[in-house]
This record gives C-alpha cells, structure tokens and sequence, in this order.
C-alpha cells in the first residue's frame, strides 16, 4: 500500500504526531493554492505563508522524504493531480485548524487524524465547560492551571493569586517608554524576489523580516523572546503607542499559528525562565494566561460551533466595513490612524489595538460583525478563522450576545488617553461627549449605552454604565451627535453636510 500525508501551511512542524512514524516512502503532499495565495490579503500575511511553506517542504526533503508540492488553482485540483501521478491508497492529514477547511478536505476524501497543536483536546475543553459554573475564560484558566500543574503550590495558584492585573495594567509612560527592539531575520534575495512579486496584487507594506520562517528561526525568536521581552512584557501589557508597535509583546503568536513552535514547549520554556528567577511571577503569569487560557479557549470554542455561528449579529449591527479600514487608509482619530497604520505596515498589532481600538469603535459604530471578522483574519500574520471568531464575533463585538464573554469589550475615549498617547494632538477630545471636538469613542460609547441595543439591555455587568447614561444631562446631545461620531469612525473625517 502506498500513503500520502498532506500538510497544510499552518502545520510546519516534524516534532508532532504523526511524523515519528511516517515512513520514508510516505510522500507529502503539501500544495499551494492560487485561492489563497492570489486573494487580496495583506502582502506581508500572504509572502510569509509561500516562504514557511516553501522552507518547509525544502527540510521535510532534507529528512529524506519525497514531497509532492504543487502550484494548483484549489486544494481539490492538487489533490487530484497527486491521486494521478501517484496513486497513493489513502491521504491522511491532521486536523486542520479551522471548520471549513476541516469540512473541505473531509469532502476531498483526506482521512482527518487528531490535531496535534494544542494543549487541549475537544473532549477535555468540553469537559472544562461543563465542570466550570460559570464557563467563563477565567475559570477555564484556573482549571487549566490545575491540569497543566502551571505556577501551582497543590490545588492552589503559586504565590496565592490566579493573576497580577494589578501589576499588569500599567499606562505607558510619559515618556513614551524603553522598549527592546523586536526580533528579525534580514530576507534572503529569494525571499525578497518572493515578496517583491505581490507588490500591487496584495495590500500593506513589506515586514516579513519581521516574523519567523523556519522552525530555525522560531527557535531563535523563542530565545530572543524569554531573554530581552518577555520579562517586560506584564506591567505594560495593556499600554499602547503611536510611536512604537510592539512594546514588549512577544509576538510569537505566528510561530505558533504556524506551526513552527508548540505550545508545549513555549509553555516549559516560560516556566523554567520564571524558575531561575529570569522573569517576575507577574510577567510569567500574564504570558502563559494568554498561552494556555485565551489561545485554547478560542481554539475550543470554535472547534465546538458550526458554521452558523458566522451569522451572529446580536446588536443587529449593519453598517458595511469601509474602504477606509479596507484600505488601512488616514484617519482623523490618532488612535485608528495609529493603529490602521501598524497593521498596513506590518500586518499586526496587539492585543489591545485590537480590542480596545479596532474591535471597539466598530461596535459603537455598528459595523458589520462577520465583515470585520473577516477583513481582520485576512490581514493580520497572525489571523486566522479559529483565531478571530471568537475574538471579533464574541470578545471584540459581543456579537454572540455573551455566550462566550460576560461583557461588551467597550470604552471611550478616556481609556485610551489613560492607557496610551493616542490622544495626544489628536482633533477629538477625550473628555468631550458632543460637539465638534467630541471624541467620536466617548460620544459612541455613552450613545452605545443609551441604545444599550439586544443582550446589552440586560447585561448585569455595565448596569452601572447604563444607568449612568440614562442619568446624563447631555443625553439628548449625545443621541443627537451619535450619527455623526459613527460616520467618523467609518469613514475617518467628519461628515461634509
């Protein structure tokens, strides 16, 4: 009998069943789509997955293994071609990540083995949510704590405490802050030639130097990251620039997206730095909650949904993603300019441009969900529809009505004049709810509270917030101005009538 295993662009890794036991005369298949490489993403997301898959297969070679990649229009074409030249009996594959993928290759008649990526499988995320009341990210953190016997003293968490938001919520600095340059890789000349190829057919700027290609340089960035990052990374975690995109955040997230870096083994890593002393319990704490908290908690949650779950829309929200975000274009608002321009230049931001910038003014915009969600997981290195369903239908929008966050990810303006520089030399004040000024996020967000539109009404979690809209003097000028703040934030400048 003769096999094929196919691996797709998010699965670059040899370390993961079940190659230990893949035999040489097993041909791989790995098969690179114009569907995927010729769609409008951003040009940086796009190159970065034709140059890891294209390493990759160049090392699966080295192994000494046969590898069959192809240039096809669709999955269902390359597969066809490779049934025809070599005849295997059976194509086997992991799991892919995402849903679609996993229904479209199913179809094609790949037999699907186990995901090997996570930390968590489906069986044991369900378990966690019915063992959890309430079944919140929280206390599926803790459970995972106690599986994974992470920062744990027996049942109970190292050093008495489940977190260090105390610690970790700290604004950015006056001075705007020292941050440690991020790590790179200078391009090849191949790689160059790979990039410079998709100029005009792909939107947004060229940082590939930027991210990982090769397990090699996963490995280095890993090392890169416990030793000059990840020590920073807690108390200003939640702290945003305009003049610096990365702060320290690890950015390892598209190593691991990729396949190139395991969980586990970024968890050991983290783990044994924190041991030594090299990183403060309060930087270990908040990396590894978004490691083996937020990263398994979305992955499960998608993995027990179907494709319905797109169509959520509880805020009834209608307003079409812009050209103006399409295209990552200027804007009036420092912080979506600032923000639009760090995902045009290098395909990423944090978590809390995301969600507290991007995310945000769309819900007190009223744009479209499923839009949003979809733009986003084709532009950032990063996204992918695992990733961003429950980030932008549920945390970021509340589009699913709470079923997975307890709250809607919502502020004005003062947050961001808190926590970032955004606000300053920006034409919209913070502190202003109407008028010309106004900040079109503190008009939005007390707007969004006054229409408290769907599940909103009735979440216990900003009654307070509502019931102090409600009480507003300026609650007829807000209503009046809503109007013009959503235009702002979609469009980027004010109405010109």
């Amino acid at each position: 009998m003769t096999s094929s295993f196919l691996v797709l662009g998010d699965q670059l890794s040899t370390q993961v069943t079940p190659w230990p036991t893949l035999t040489r005369d097993t041909v791989i298949v790995m098969i690179e789509s114009e569907q995927l490489t010729t769609a409008p993403r951003h040009r940086t997301r796009t190159a970065l997955y034709i140059l890891a898959m294209r390493a990759f297969a160049e090392h699966v070679r080295s192994l000494g293994f046969t590898v069959d990649y192809r240039h096809a229009r669709s999955f269902g074409e390359g597969l066809r071609t490779h049934r025809d030249e070599f005849q295997p009996d059976t194509i086997t594959m992991n799991r892919p990540r995402g849903r679609r993928a996993a229904k479209l290759f199913a179809r094609l008649g790949v037999q699907l083995l186990d995901d090997p990526f996570y930390l968590t499988s489906v069986e044991e995320f369900r378990s966690a949510l019915a063992n959890s009341r309430p079944a919140t990210m929280e206390m599926f953190y803790r459970q995972q704590r106690r599986r994974l016997g992470v920062l744990m003293e027996g049942d109970e968490p190292l050093g008495g405490r489940w977190n260090f938001d105390e610690e970790n919520r700290h604004a950015l600095p006056k001075d705007g802050g020292q941050w440690p340059a991020p790590w790179s890789r200078a391009l090849s000349s191949d790689e160059a030639a790979v990039v410079d190829g998709l100029v005009g057919t792909h939107p947004g700027g060229n940082a590939v130097a930027y991210w990982p290609r090769t397990r090699t340089d996963a490995l280095d960035q890993l090392r890169d990251a416990l030793e000059r990052i990840i020590p920073h990374f807690g108390p200003y975690e939640d702290a945003a620039s305009t003049t610096n995109w990365h702060l320290a955040h690890s950015r390892l997230s598209v190593a691991l997206n990729l396949g190139l870096l395991h969980p586990r083994e970024v968890l050991d890593a983290v783990v044994e730095h924190f041991e030594r002393g090299a990183i403060e319990i309060a930087s270990a704490e908040g990396f590894i909650r978004q490691l083996i908290g937020w990263r398994e908690w979305v992955w499960g949650w998608h993995q027990l949904r179907d494709d319905s779950f797109r169509e959520v829309n509880a805020l009834g929200a209608t307003t079409p993603l812009s050209a103006k975000w399409r295209s990552f274009g200027g804007h009036d608002m420092n912080c979506l300019a600032t923000v639009l321009g760090h995902l045009r230049e290098y395909g990423w931001t944090h978590h809390i441009e995301r969600l507290m910038v991007l995310t945000n003014a769309a819900t007190v915009a009223g744009i479209t969900p499923l839009e949003l969600n979809d733009w986003m997981a084709e532009n950032f290195v990063d996204g992918a529809e695992w990733v961003m369903e429950v980030n932008v239908l549920s945390m970021g929008t509340f589009a699913d009505g709470g079923q997975t966050s307890t709250k809607p990810y919502i502020a004005g303006g003062n947050y961001l004049k808190k926590m970032t520089n955004f606000c300053q030399g920006c034409r919209f004040s913070p502190t202003e709810r109407t008028g010309e000024r106004a900040c079109p996020l503190t008009n939005g967000y007390w707007n969004f509270l006054l229409e408290s539109p769907g599940p909103v009404a009735t979440n216990y979690r900003i009654a307070p917030q509502r019931k102090a809209a409600h009480q507003r003097p300026d609650r007829v000028e807000i209503r009046r101005d809503a109007q013009r703040s959503r235009h702002i934030i979609v469009n980027g400048r004010p109405p010109t009538n």
